[in-house]
């Protein structure tokens, strides 16, 4: 199993709207600048979110315990401001050993400026490096369209939807949609 090549980092990148964001992997010291970060997204957004992101020890766990060939937390910064969070987490079982999946947050103002789509662009090429086969998202639809775009946009497929699977905080239901992002010769033959 080839591991997590991420020596190009950190590394500048410009969005759509022309700002500059640096993106680096998750460092032991940026627990208080991601807690803040998190704060920063809208809390009906955080609920569909699969960890409770508010809690000081889930984030300070995740900084004591970083194992990047296990899980990648890759953060970009808008100086010393956390505005974007995307973690691509290996399945390390065997029958999943081939995939990983990608979890992505944005802070709203920083959407629509192709962020989003960059940071995916990063991950997957990372997964491509470390010969994973493809990248699967499963994503809230109406609670997480940018992110089911943003997917599509750079060729996941969708699988499947799972009628009226996940409540929101009032208690209506949501589908969940899975969706796959090939990689292999297909992401190369996407790269021209």
């Amino acid at each position: 199993m080839a591991v997590y090549r991420i020596s190009r980092y950190p590394r500048d990148v410009e969005l759509r709207s022309e700002q500059r964001v640096t993106l680096r992997p998750m460092q032991a010291g940026d627990a208080e600048a991601l807690m803040a970060f998190f704060q920063h997204i809208p809390e009906g957004e955080r609920f569909f979110l699969k960890d409770d992101v508010t809690s000081p020890a889930v984030v300070c766990d995740w900084a004591r315990h970083l194992d990047y060939d296990r899980a990648l937390p890759l953060l970009a910064f808008a100086g010393d401001r956390i505005v974007a969070d995307a973690v691509l987490i290996r399945h390390r079982g065997g029958a999943r050993s081939h995939l990983a999946e990608v979890r992505l947050v944005v802070d709203p103002e920083y959407r629509q400026r192709g962020l989003g789509q960059t940071l995916l662009r990063e991950l997957a090429e990372i997964a491509y490096d470390a010969e994973l086969d493809q990248i699967v998202f499963e994503l809230v639809e109406d609670a997480e369209d940018d992110s089911i775009e943003a997917a599509q946009f750079l060729g996941a497929v969708k699988l499947g939807t799972l009628a009226d699977l996940v409540k929101d905080p009032t208690g209506r239901p949501h589908d969940l949609v899975f969706l796959s992002l090939p990689l292999g010769r297909y992401w190369k033959w996407a790269e021209f």
